[in-house]
């Protein structure tokens, strides 16, 4: 038997088994979601949940103060554990929030006296903040807090020094008048603050599990969500309902089209829809196609290159044999892009005696071919940190170190003194372990070859490369970012010096005249004045070029017929919760 055939052969013996084991009497499942979950996630400790996989887990059980309504376009604000929007002073300087009553942590031994949760206090999100700042933790997420809320750097600083972090130490900007209170004041008015709000980050997780979970906390979750953790494996997430969970009622209303798509039709029923959620960890693309494709999950969160020969025709429509098979294919530009970033603080490749490496490098990757061969043609090309539907894209800038020029990287190397690559050391590319990246980590190399630059290529597991990259360790990688909340500073954030590494600035980029412009913009609303800051921003970033921006990638969901109120949201914090399985038809198709 030839290797590609014994392959393909133990695929299909891996996914059969998968199979068996994960859906057995796949008739009697009841009313459960089924979903693949695309990479391992990092934890599900809210004041770590720095990737896009570990948000998704985190936000089954974990809540914060305000949430982005389901169905509305553009993305509008909520209340979720505030009784309502809050009130905010004339100078924009304090936010009060009136928490909802009667909202509980789930049952956890962590409380003790046979478990049973707590209440929700405004206390709680004190601590929870508090978590995001103290220099112990060395949490992903201080960057959302850093330098807004008065007093709370100055507790920081207080704990650094002592090595001690006193949790009932006052702070200025974080006031609780009665128990369901919570008065947040900030240093300056910053009109992002409740976008901030709804990220995970800012999850409100009780003292009781932390104290008693330690460093185990990230395997656990005890929040206030609709969903409870029931099973945790590398392999698997289990959940169950939250029988003590608040409550939600699914949207009255929508976006134009949502009526007619039948997405109002549960308008006002009582949330959760679903008793359970099987999270299956599927990190490989064949698998997880074969997988939706044999009815074992309900929807598909990311499509593969291989399979878009079987949903897309040649002008990327949805086939008509997709929608034969009940199958529906959603897809909406997406407000995130994909990039090259090196570590600025690389000898070889970072810093400003470097820059005509990287301007090289970046003029030698043609993104032409990535978007048809890994985006299924439906990207486009990247400029800035500005993707299509967020305030400030310009679709006719064209970025200067983006240009496919060969000649010219040539030419930039020999001026150099490194014609054909002569005298720079081979450089290595980290990548997360999935066949595409790897395929686009080959193109890379393959690119940087036709400069005579050789590339050694790392693989490693998703939490590796974000270890390796939040401790400084890795030269180049190929990374995606997804917006956070729909702002451009949310883009710009990743190149300010204070948020280097841990923080969200990866690349470790410095450069104090961007620097004194971010802090401009994120101060300000959209406007023609905030514009022209961007406009000098972007054309900084094209100098130095601390990244090879590449594509801006579409968004495209497949769902089975049988499940109901699916809407691609950019920002996936806890969507399940709007979603309704046909429990007896579903039952029927896989008979």
């Amino acid at each position: 038997m030839s290797l590609q055939r014994f392959s393909i052969v133990l695929l299909l013996l891996i996914v059969t088994a998968f199979a068996d084991s994960a859906c057995t009497n796949k008739r009697e499942l009841g009313n459960v979601l089924r979903t693949g979950i695309r990479e391992k996630y990092k934890t599900l400790d809210p004041a770590h949940a720095s990737d896009f996989y570990s948000h998704i887990l985190s936000r089954r059980a974990y809540e914060g103060l305000v949430q982005y309504h389901y169905l509305k376009r553009p993305y509008a604000l909520e209340p979720l554990l505030a009784e309502s929007m809050p009130e905010v002073s004339k100078d924009g300087l304090t936010y009060t929030f009136r928490l909802k009553k009667g909202v509980y942590f789930q049952d956890d031994p962590a409380f003790g006296q046979g478990g049973k949760g707590r209440e929700v206090v405004a206390e709680d999100f004190i601590y929870s903040f508090r978590r995001l700042a103290d220099p112990r933790e060395s949490s992903d997420g201080w960057w959302i807090f850093d330098g807004k809320i008065a007093g709370l750097n100055e507790w920081a600083e207080q704990a650094k020094r002592s090595g001690r972090a006193d949790y009932g130490a006052p702070i200025t900007g974080l006031v609780t008048p009665e128990k369901h209170t919570l008065i947040i004041k900030l240093t300056r008015p910053n009109p992002l603050i409740l976008h901030v709000l709804t990220m995970p980050y800012a999850n409100v997780v009780p003292h009781e599990a932390v104290e008693r979970y330690g460093a185990e906390f990230g395997q656990h979750a005890v929040g206030t969500g609709p969903f409870r953790l029931d099973t945790l494996t590398p392999n698997q997430a289990i959940w169950l309902r939250n029988p003590s969970f608040h409550g939600q009622n699914y949207p009255t209303e929508g976006s134009p089209g949502d009526k007619e798509a039948g997405r109002l039709a549960d308008a006002g029923k009582p949330l959760p829809f679903v008793d359970k959620i099987i999270d299956d960890i599927i990190i490989e693309d064949q698998p997880a196609w074969l997988n939706f494709m044999q009815n074992n999950h309900d929807y598909l969160s990311k499509v593969n290159k291989d399979n878009a020969g079987d949903i897309f025709d040649l002008n990327h429509k949805a086939r008509q044999t997709i929608s034969e098979q009940g199958i529906e294919v959603f897809t909406t530009p997406g407000i995130w892009f994909n990039y090259v970033a090196f570590n600025m603080e690389d000898p070889v490749v970072g810093g400003e005696k470097n820059k005509f490496l990287r301007k090289a490098m970046a003029l030698a990757l043609d993104e032409g071919p990535m978007i048809e061969k890994f985006y299924l043609g439906l990207a486009t090309r990247a400029e800035t940190p500005i993707p299509p539907g967020i305030g400030g894209y310009e679709p006719s800038y064209r970025n200067p170190s983006r240009e496919y020029n060969l000649v010219q990287a040539r030419e930039i190397l020999a001026k150099a003194g490194h014609a054909n690559g002569q005298g720079i050391p081979e450089l290595v590319y980290d990548l997360k372990s999935d066949m595409t990246y790897r395929q686009i980590g080959e193109y890379f190399q393959r690119s940087m070859a036709e400069l005579g630059i050789r590339v050694s290529l790392n693989t490693v597991s998703w939490p590796e490369l974000l270890s390796r990259v939040r401790r400084k360790q890795a030269q180049i990688w190929g990374i995606t970012w997804q917006y956070d909340y729909p702002d451009a500073e949310n883009g710009w954030q990743l190149l300010y010096s204070k948020n280097e590494s841990p923080g969200s600035n990866e690349s470790n980029y410095k450069n104090p005249k961007f620097d004194a412009l971010y802090e401009k913009i994120a101060l300000m609303r959209d406007s023609p004045e905030r514009f022209a800051l961007f406009a000098k921003m972007r054309d900084i970033f094209a100098q130095d070029v601390p990244w090879i921006i590449t594509v801006n990638q579409a968004e495209t969901r497949l769902t089975h017929y049988w499940l109901h109120n699916f809407k691609i949201h950019q920002f996936e914090h806890n969507v399940e919760k709007y979603l309704r399985v046909d429990v007896a038809t579903r039952a029927k198709a896989l008979r």
